[in-house]
């Protein structure tokens, strides 16, 4: 038998999707990565990994930095907490096993777009799956 670990970007995703609903725009590029003219409606939200750490077979956890694009440096900040909150309190899937915090919040300009923006970071703990 052979164990993998699902793709943490990937699955973080899936989960703010679900958590986020209708309104909210994921994906993993920053907004100065797009095309002029092909830029997401805000608000958007990037999420970006870090390299993982396994502890072998039980889990491997994988830093993830989430950055939140909005009209307003508030919207920015509000998102970002309730969707921190969510992903703190998220009881796990057939991937995910939850979510710990790293650091909270902090709101910034971006210093390419001007656009207001909050980052913060959480742990994926990622489940194993036999393949």
């Amino acid at each position: 038998m052979t164990i993998a670990f699902p793709d943490p970007r990937a699955a973080t995703l899936a989960v703010l999707r679900a958590l986020a609903g209708d309104g909210v725009t994921f994906g993993t590029k920053l907004l100065e990565d797009f095309p002029e003219g092909d830029v997401p409606a805000l608000p958007y939200i990037a999420v970006r990994g870090e390299t993982p750490t396994v502890r072998w077979p039980v889990t491997t956890t994988a830093p993830m930095r989430l950055i939140v694009w909005h009209e307003t440096e508030a919207q920015a900040e509000a998102l970002a907490w309730g969707l921190f909150g969510a992903l703190c309190d998220f009881p796990g899937n057939a991937d995910v096993r939850g979510f710990g915090e790293v650091g909270g919040p902090v709101s910034t300009t971006d210093d390419v777009t001007k656009r207001p923006l909050s980052t913060f970071s959480v742990n994926a703990r990622l489940k194993p799956h036999a393949i």
